[in-house]
């Protein structure tokens, strides 16, 4: 009789319950702010319900895309978005009233949540507006802007550049900062924000940010782009000086021609609106020709350097009316001029394949701190200016400057490469004695290079490629983007 009363009350209290409606609960609540942008909000039934019923149920506002699926059978699922909801953003999450498998009624709900902001960084740029990457160089002094996603705290916000907190300068809505590199030395420089930052609400600034770049000077002047090197020969005799369009060269080698006079073979990749003056090749011309896959431009040629261009083959373009030209400006014979556009139009002449020379900024270590040197057989001395991280040179007394842009004349590397010369009588009209240098073989170099001096050996592993220079300790030096200079001594 007992057992009656039991079951009649275990029935009777199932039977309620089968009245009752099917519960839902969820993992956020209403109101509730932080919320991931690429969270999940689940939904929990206390009976089954129908995948399909669900997703006509539910909507988001502002509109997102989202997709809802199974976390556990049918009483359990996850509406996930398609892609992270915008940061600080307030939502509604609306699920209409449904029924379940049983045919229950599921009660509806709306739920109010704002997304969390992860304030960071979103933009570096330039004083000019230009968004920087990594490998973007810096001119000296330059300015640099920081804006943020958010509105930060000021205070908490710290930026080093190398080694130094930059002083940040903030704009009204403390959304971006400025800061300069002014005073600070050329060379790499690595950008970062420290831990510890946050915005106004208390949101942590992640130590993640990192900008890899440099401080170097830069030849901002118009230039025309070639599709392989133009070889230029441009005398260096007090007559010649000031010449015009030497800064935009990438290499120039110097060497003495005859009677101890110093000739220039200025290589262009890419060739100012004015270069010159121009005169003759010399031997080691050709080989520089040859070694650097270009066209050599001069003008004229003596019969000796014309029966070695014979034996030793380097395409040549010749004084030509439509293309050089004699400028009042310079007193004969060195005011035979070329503009840039010139350059490529010769070039064009010519079955010359395409080549772009080799121009990677080296990571040296282990040089000797030098600010200046002498090359006596050339009657120069280079100084180096750490402001611009850049060497100027003075020969014979005579500061060098670049006619057209009217400012010293700047190189990024200097070079000193030792060889085995001879002279050569050729009786020809240049002194009766010329001098020829080795380019093919090997030998000792020196290099300045933002600041310091190494020393290593230069090699031709081709006869038709680039010079291999490797430091003693086995680090390669690559030829730095703007000018370098190496001065051929025998």
């Amino acid at each position: 009789m007992v057992l009656l009363v039991v079951l009649v009350g275990a029935g009777a209290f199932l039977a309620y319950e089968n009245t009752l409606p099917t519960t839902l609960n969820t993992n956020i609540k209403n109101g509730q702010k932080d919320i991931p942008t690429d969270g999940s909000f689940v939904f929990k039934f206390s009976r089954s319900v129908s995948i399909d019923a669900l997703r006509s149920a539910v909507s988001l506002n502002p509109t997102a895309d989202g997709a809802v699926t199974a976390v556990s059978g049918q009483t359990q699922y996850a509406w996930t978005p398609s892609k992270p909801l915008t940061e600080l953003t307030t939502y509604t999450l609306t699920m209409r009233s449904i029924t379940d498998t049983g045919h229950h009624s599921v009660g509806g709900g709306r739920w109010s949540f704002t997304t969390i902001i992860i304030p960071r960084v979103i933009a570096i740029t330039a004083a000019d507006g230009s968004p920087l990457k990594d490998g973007n160089e810096l001119d000296p002094s330059a300015t640099m802007k920081l804006t943020f996603n958010d509105t930060m705290e000021p205070t908490t916000i710290k930026v080093t550049a190398g080694s130094q907190i930059m002083p940040l300068k903030w704009a009204a809505d403390d959304k971006s900062a400025t800061f300069s590199t002014a005073g600070m030395a050329s060379g790499p420089l690595m950008v970062q924000i420290a831990p510890g930052g946050r915005d106004q609400s208390g949101h942590l600034v992640p130590a993640a940010f990192s900008l890899k770049t440099g401080i170097y000077w830069h030849d901002r002047e118009h230039t025309t782009s070639l599709r392989y090197p133009a070889l230029i020969q441009i005398p260096n005799d007090s007559f010649a000086r000031d010449q015009n369009g030497l800064q935009a060269a990438d290499v120039i080698f110097e060497y003495v021609a005859e009677g101890g006079i110093t000739r220039l073979t200025a290589i262009y990749q890419n060739a100012p609106d004015l270069i010159g003056p121009m005169r003759s090749a010399r031997f080691i011309s050709l080989k520089i020709g040859r070694h650097y896959k270009g066209l050599l431009f001069q003008s004229g040629e003596s019969q000796a350097t014309r029966s070695r261009a014979a034996s030793d083959p380097t395409p040549q373009f010749f004084d030509q009316v439509g293309f050089q030209y004699r400028t009042g400006a310079r007193v004969a014979p060195d005011n035979l001029m070329i503009n840039g556009n010139r350059v490529l139009a010769a070039e064009e002449l010519f079955s010359i394949p395409n080549y772009t020379l080799p121009k990677v900024r080296p990571s040296l270590s282990g040089g000797t701190a030098v600010s200046t040197l002498n090359v006596d057989e050339h009657y120069s001395t280079y100084t180096y200016d750490a402001a611009t991280g850049t060497y100027t040179k003075k020969e014979e007394g005579h500061a060098y400057v670049d006619a057209s842009l009217r400012q010293p004349l700047r190189m990024e590397m200097v070079m000193v490469l030792h060889t085995r010369s001879q002279l050569m009588n050729v009786g020809d009209g240049h002194g009766a004695y010329i001098h020829d240098y080795d380019l093919d073989t090997s030998g000792r170099f020196d290099v300045l290079y933002k600041g310091q001096q190494y020393s290593g050996t230069w090699m031709s592993n081709d006869s038709h490629g680039p010079l291999v220079f490797t430091l003693d300790n086995g680090q390669p030096v690559t030829l730095p983007p703007g000018l370098v200079w190496i001065d051929v001594t025998g």
